[in-house]
């Protein structure tokens, strides 16, 4: 191989004023920093819009703005369920992103896996794929789910249960040669999988792009305010944390706490939780907001329960202001917040664990305060540059032995 070949990196999400969507902000992050080393031939995301880079950066087509505009036009009146809408999308930004891939390259960073397309052609070049994944593996995530519906005795399908899109992720995955696990809850859970793909694993977290905040010393008032952030399905256990506020409120009826329920929550599991926990009290569900800052930085607590989760920036987002943060061990944000003592971090599915947590916060505000400043200054002195670093020096080495330099 040439000594000349690069890195071509790939997202599936879009370009946004500061970064990019979701797993983008890596994808974009790795791009300016492999640019730098001279390593980047382009970073590939499905639309660019008015954004530009200062590296090489391209939409997977120049057709791709005009069909993703058709097709959230088209689908304002078939209303296709959510997972067959994504996996329709995530179908053409393959069928687009083939023809971006030549023998020139060195070697392919994707952050999405749904690509059999692309990489069938880029295996037929000999050009080595590196996954990083978001989220904890596939069908791990599908177990989890249907457990957790069955339990609940919800019909559902959703992006995480849907057969086809399951199946499009068999036929892509077994094409990708190093998958590089970024929080301990996914490396584990590759690394557990039937897939024969090399796994490295090398920590690290995405800060949020929140403006600066200093924390504020406020007054210790009640009720204590107990926050929930999510696009919300069966995975992010809003169910365990509505199960202990029943107890709690049973179990301590004087008690002075309110629990704020901020995003959409997904229809079937809504109708469980509205037969189910309708009458509780003191809990107000805000649905979408447009300032998630604004929805965190006035509360004291922050429950993330989730059931499995890659790096919930819902963590990481309180921490940002201050706020003690109850998280599960399946969430790899808690790796971040935990390294002083900066969260509370318990089992999931467990009520009782969230319930013991959330009444030492309300018996010892001023202990939760110092554990919120914790969690801040954790996060604020995090070097994320370093982490973006270690990936891109991995991938360094991994073309260069690819391409035998020394």
């Amino acid at each position: 191989m040439s000594k000349d070949k690069k890195i071509l990196v790939i997202s599936f999400q879009s370009l946004t004023k500061n970064s990019a969507g979701g797993m983008a902000r890596l994808g974009f992050f790795l791009s300016h920093r492999l640019h730098a080393m001279g390593l980047l031939e382009s970073f590939i995301i499905y639309s660019k819009g008015k954004f530009d880079t200062s590296f090489p950066s391209k939409p997977v087509s120049g057709k791709a703005k005009y069909i993703l505009f058709i097709l959230n036009k088209i689908n304002q009146f078939i209303k296709l369920p959510e997972h067959s809408f994504r996996l329709l999308q995530e179908h053409i930004y393959d069928m687009f992103c083939v023809h971006n891939i030549t023998p020139t390259t060195g070697l392919i960073l994707t952050t999405n896996a749904h690509m059999k397309r692309t990489f069938r052609k880029a295996k037929k070049y000999n050009i080595p794929i590196v996954y990083i994944p978001a989220n904890p593996e596939e069908h791990f995530i599908e177990r989890i789910v249907n457990e957790e519906n069955d339990k609940l005795n919800i019909k559902s399908v959703d992006a995480y249960t849907y057969k086809p899109r399951l199946r499009f992720y068999d036929q892509s995955i077994k094409y990708v040669d190093t998958i590089i696990g970024t929080y301990p809850t996914v490396y584990s859970t590759y690394r557990s999988a039937d897939i024969q793909a090399e796994l490295v694993q090398i920590n690290g977290h995405l800060k949020p792009d929140f403006n600066k905040y200093k924390l504020e010393d406020r007054a210790i008032a009640e009720p204590m305010k107990v926050v929930f952030v999510a696009t919300t399905i069966v995975l992010k256990g809003l169910q365990y944390l509505l199960e202990t506020w029943k107890s709690l409120k049973v179990e301590h009826p004087d008690i002075r706490i309110e629990l704020y329920i901020v995003g959409r929550i997904e229809e079937k599991l809504k109708d469980y939780l509205d037969a189910h926990y309708a009458d509780l009290k003191d809990v107000k569900y805000l649905g979408r907001v447009p300032d998630v800052g604004a929805a965190l930085k006035d509360k004291d607590v922050a429950v993330v329960p989730s059931l499995t989760d890659g790096g919930p920036y819902t963590a990481l987002e309180a921490a940002h202001y201050g706020l003690p943060v109850i998280i599960t061990e399946n969430c790899g944000s808690a790796e971040l917040l935990s390294r002083n003592n900066g969260c509370k971090i318990i089992p999931i599915r467990d009520a009782d664990s969230i319930k013991k947590e959330l009444l030492w916060a309300y018996n010892n505000r001023e202990e939760a305060k110092e554990m919120g400043a914790r969690a801040k200054e954790i996060l604020d002195n995090y070097d994320q540059e370093e982490f973006i670093n270690d990936v891109a020096l991995y991938l360094k080495n991994k073309l260069y032995k690819q391409d035998n330099i020394s």
